[in-house]
């Protein structure tokens, strides 16, 4: 079982949530979030954690939810959302975390974690919910890799040159993981 720990407020607001509704309404985008990440649980059983920013909130201690078998966390005051999710993803080990900030993946990467953007995470699991409901599981991602993702053939890696990095060989292992 893998752990996946979302950056919540960075998903939503770059999400396909955001263009359905305003940013005021907020709650709302919060529970199509748990909703969509339910589904995903319902079917894969992996482990998800979504962090929000509670930095302008006057609770003293960290905040933990369980809704629809999702674990969510709020920061606690004067802490941001960032510094919860390096610490879970030091602790937990090998995990993915999923988010757009550069700076946690910075600070993620050295770790036993692998990060995902938004973008990609969510096209595996509309994929992965979408399959669920046909009876099929079996999707293969390592051939769907983008060739971005690839080094060209002019690059000073040695060895065979159509082969991904063992970083990104890595982090393919564990989203089909998902």
């Amino acid at each position: 079982m893998i752990t996946i720990i979302i950056d919540g407020y960075n998903f939503i607001f770059n999400s396909y949530f955001k263009l359905r509704f305003k940013s005021d309404e907020l709650q709302k985008l919060r529970e199509l979030t748990i909703n969509f990440l339910s589904k995903y649980y319902n079917v894969k059983r992996n482990k998800v954690i979504v962090v929000f920013d509670g930095y302008n909130t006057d609770e003293p201690y960290e905040s933990t939810y369980n809704r629809q078998n999702i674990e969510i966390i709020y920061s606690k005051k004067d802490e941001k959302a960032d510094d919860v999710i390096v610490r879970l993803a030091k602790s937990m080990g090998n995990s993915i975390v999923v988010t757009n900030d550069n700076e946690i993946r910075r600070h993620v990467s050295g770790v036993n974690c692998s990060c995902m953007s938004i973008v990609e995470f969510e096209k595996v699991i509309e994929n992965i919910i979408s399959s669920s409901n046909n009876g099929s599981f079996s999707r293969n991602y390592e051939d769907e890799e983008d060739e971005t993702t690839r080094r060209g053939m002019n690059s000073e890696k040695k060895g065979n040159p159509h082969k991904l990095s063992k970083k990104d060989r890595l982090k393919m292992k564990k989203i089909r993981k998902i």
